[in-house]
Order: C-alpha cells, then sequence, then structure tokens
C-alpha cells in the first residue's frame, strides 16, 4: 500500500525535532563574509551564550562576530577552498561567547541550495572544548616530560663530564708533578746518605728539605685521591671502599657483597656517598666505629653507612646530604637517612644495578 506523501507542516516538525534533538547546532546561511543565518539551532545559545534568534538575518549580530579574531582569516579561506573544490569542510576554530570565554568548535558543512536554487551552506556546530583541552593538557604534560628529560641528560652529562674531568686531573697529577716531586725526594735521599762529611747544617738543611718534600708529597697524593681515587678507575669499588676505610680517621669496617664492576658513573657515585658519609662521622658525629655495607641484587645496588654517634643528620643540617641526594638522583638512585638523636645514623644509598 503506497505511504502517502507528508504534508508541509509534518515536514517542519521534523525539522524542528531535528534542531532540538541533534547534539550540536545545525545551521543554513548565505555565503557571505557575514555567514549571515537563515535556520540556526538552539544548541547554539548553550555554546555561545546568545540565543538563535539573534543570528537569523543578523538582527543583533553575525555569526562572523563571535569567531575568535586570530582565526576569522583562516575560516574565511578554509571555507571558500572547499567550495572552490566542491568539498565538504571540516573546520576546528575558537570563537568568544557572551561572558568573554573562548571556546573550540567543530563546524562541519558543504555547499547546498535552498528552493528556489539560491546556494547557501548547510551545516552543524560542535562543541570541542573538553577535548581540546584534554589534547593541551596532554601536549603540555608531554612537554614537560620532554623537558625534564632533556634535563636530567643534561645533568647526567654534566656529572659524567664533571667525573671525567677529575680522572684526567688525578692521572695527570700522578704521571706529571707527583713523579717529579718522587724524583726529588729520592735524589735528596742518596745526596743526605753519601754528604757523611759534609757540614753538620748543610746535613740539617738537607734533612729538613726532604721532610717538606715528603709532606708535600702525600698532600699531593691526598689530593689526588679526593678528586678521583686511581683505585676506583683501576679496580673498582670495593677496593676503592677498603682504600677510603685505611685512610679513615675514625674506625671503619668494610662488609662487600659486590664481586662484579658496576657502570663507572654508579661507581663514582657511591664512592663519593661514602666518603661524604665517613667524613661527616669524622666530623660531627664523635662515633667509635662506622660500618660500609655494599650488596647488590638483581635490580639494585645498595650502599649502607651506619656508625654509633650521636645522630641527628638532617638534610637541611649543611651536612651535605642535599648534594648527594641530587648525585644520587641522577643514576636513578635515591637516598634514605635514619638519624635519630642519641642513636647514631644510618645512610642508605640505593642506585638501579642496570
Amino acid at each position: 500500500m503506497p505511504v502517502a506523501p507528508q504534508s508541509i507542516p509534518d515536514v517542519e516538525g521534523y525539522i524542528r525535532s531535528l534542531l532540538r534533538n541533534v547534539p550540536g547546532a545545525v545551521y543554513r546561511c548565505d555565503v557571505d563574509a557575514a555567514f549571515t543565518m537563515r535556520v540556526l539551532g538552539d544548541e547554539i545559545e548553550r555554546m555561545t551564550g546568545y540565543p538563535a534568534r539573534d543570528f537569523i538575518a543578523n538582527a543583533r549580530r553575525t555569526f562572523e562576530s563571535i569567531i575568535h579574531p586570530d582565526d576569522r582569516a583562516t575560516v574565511h579561506r578554509e571555507v571558500h577552498e572547499a567550495l572552490a573544490a566542491d568539498e565538504p569542510y571540516a573546520l576546528e576554530y575558537r570563537i568568544v561567547t557572551a561572558s568573554g570565554d573562548v571556546r573550540w568548535i567543530l563546524d562541519r558543512g558543504l555547499r547546498a541550495c535552498d528552493a528556489t536554487g539560491r546556494g547557501c551552506l548547510d551545516g552543524i556546530i560542535f562543541d570541542i572544548t573538553p577535548r581540546r583541552l584534554a589534547e593541551d593538557a596532554r601536549l603540555r604534560s608531554e612537554a614537560a616530560a620532554a623537558r625534564a628529560a632533556e634535563l636530567e641528560a643534561s645533568r647526567a652529562r654534566i656529572v659524567a663530564a664533571a667525573d671525567e674531568a677529575r680522572r684526567r686531573i688525578e692521572r695527570d697529577l700522578h704521571d706529571g708533578a707527583q713523579q717529579r716531586l718522587v724524583t726529588a725526594s729520592i735524589a735528596l735521599r742518596l745526596a743526605e746518605r753519601n754528604l757523611t762529611d759534609a757540614p753538620v747544617d748543610a746535613v740539617m738543611l738537607l734533612a729538613r728539605a726532604r721532610r717538606q718534600l715528603d709532606a708535600g708529597l702525600e698532600e699531593l697524593r691526598e689530593l689526588a685521591r679526593g678528586i678521583h681515587p686511581a683505585v676506583l678507575t683501576d679496580r673498582g669499588l670495593p677496593a676503592a671502599l677498603r682504600a677510603l676505610a685505611d685512610r679513615a680517621t675514625v674506625p671503619v669496617l668494610i662488609d662487600c657483597g659486590l664481586s662484579e664492576r658496576l657502570a663507572p658513573d654508579v661507581e663514582c657515585t657511591l664512592y663519593y656517598c661514602a666518603a661524604e658519609a665517613i667524613t661527616n662521622v669524622a666530623r660531627h658525629a664523635q662515633a667509635t666505629q662506622v660500618e660500609v655495607r655494599l650488596r647488590r641484587d638483581h635490580r639494585m645496588v645498595a650502599l649502607e653507612i651506619a656508625d654509633d654517634g650521636t645522630g641527628g643528620a638532617r638534610f637541611d643540617g649543611g651536612s651535605g646530604l642535599g648534594g648527594l641526594e641530587d648525585r644520587l638522583a641522577v643514576v636513578g638512585g635515591t637516598l634514605a637517612v635514619d638519624s635519630a638523636p642519641g642513636r647514631g645514623t644510618l645512610l642508605r644509598a640505593a642506585v638501579p644495578a642496570a
């Protein structure tokens, strides 16, 4: 049975229902600079704060007037490019609402003709502000993460360069100035032994010069070890920790459960953590003993320095712990301190083994 054609009122009712229920503002507008609206859905009021009637035939304002000033030229250009190619357009741009807020919309449309054959644009406008804000937040987050990663990489390069500079200075001191001073000290010893018939004053002067030279040589060796100990480069962290313990002014016990070499930057970091901690104990803790424990599992390397001193160490107490924490962070490590007053201090540095 044939279906009777719909009457004009029924079609108009269908269009009105469509305009109310589509999740966007359906429109028909003229192809002109103002985008003069002929039909516009009520959803536009939620987006812009202006009722649809304000835009119909430009009664109170043109639609073009609410497009963000920085986007107007782009909107006009892209609409006319689509029309020239006889293709639909899909534009994302900003509008300025009645309250002055800026919102993002997606405008989809195409060329059409009305019943009289007059050209127009038919389309629909969607509010995409939440999606654009989420995208902007994601991009900002990614940019911040990229900046943080570059900062971390830059900091690691700076520390690596400083460590390499220390190694180079230590080699230069060892191969240059120290060797010359050692040679001079040996020559003075030989001269002192051979001058058996020399005046006593001459022998005393030679002996005094030799003692001063030996003292200066020892200071130079200590300086070279402080810059970068050769034993750390040649034999690794456990040997360097034992050498550190031998020179300490407080008894230091070494308990090492590490049998293999670590990455150079990790070895340097843990060595200087131990050196700084032992120096702090000797200067401030009034301890009778320090224990240094070194362990590794499949994921982490842990260095613990424990003393039986006065305790009370804090990151903000000028103890250098903040600097150690920063240095550990460069190699992905962490620093923890347990230092109750009167109960000694336990410092634990943990660094990824890989």
